[in-house]
C-alpha cells in the first residue's frame, strides 16, 4: 500500500468531512453529476482519488462552508477569513457568536484528533492545531465584544 504524507490525509479528511456536511455520498454525487461510488473513493483514507476543482466548488457552495479550500490554504500558510456584516448587524448577536465559538471548538477538536490520530504530534500537526487556536481565540473575543456591548446596552 502507497504511503502518503500528512497533507494528503488532511486534505482527505476535509473532503470526506465535505461530503457528509452535503448529505452523504449519494446527495453530493448527485450534487456534483458523479458515480456514488466514485465519491466513495474520495471519502476513502487510503484511496489517491480526490474531488475535482470543479466538485470542491459546488459541494462547498452548497453547504456554505469552504471546508477543503481552508484545508488547501492553510497548507500553503494561508487563513481564509469570511467577510461578514457589522458587529451591530441582527445577524451577529450573541447566539451567532457563541455558535462561531463552538463551531472553532469542533474544528480545533477535530483537527487534534486528526493530529494525534497515529499517535505522534508533529511540528506540522502543531502548526494545524495552532491555526485552529488562533482561531478559536479570535472567536471567544468576538463574543467577548458582543457580551460586553450586550452589558452596556449598546452596539460595540
Amino acid at each position: 500500500m502507497r504511503k502518503f504524507d500528512a497533507d494528503f490525509y488532511l486534505l482527505k479528511a476535509a473532503m470526506a468531512d465535505l461530503v457528509e456536511r452535503c448529505g452523504g455520498q449519494k446527495r453530493a454525487a448527485d450534487i456534483v453529476g458523479l458515480a456514488q461510488s466514485t465519491l466513495s473513493y474520495v471519502c476513502q483514507r487510503d484511496n489517491p482519488a480526490m474531488l475535482s476543482i470543479a466538485a470542491k466548488l459546488m459541494l462547498e457552495r452548497e453547504c456554505g462552508v469552504p471546508v477543503v479550500t481552508k484545508v488547501e490554504a492553510e497548507l500553503q500558510g494561508h487563513r481564509i477569513e469570511r467577510e461578514g456584516a457589522p458587529l451591530c448587524a441582527d445577524t451577529d448577536g450573541p447566539f451567532d457568536a457563541h455558535a462561531a465559538v463552538m463551531i472553532e471548538v469542533g474544528d480545533l477538536c477535530r483537527t487534534f484528533s486528526q493530529a494525534v490520530g497515529d499517535g505522534k504530534y508533529s511540528r506540522t500537526d502543531a502548526l494545524t492545531v495552532g491555526r485552529d487556536l488562533a482561531d478559536l481565540r479570535r472567536a471567544i473575543e468576538r463574543f467577548e465584544r458582543v457580551n460586553a456591548a450586550t452589558q452596556a446596552g449598546g452596539c460595540a
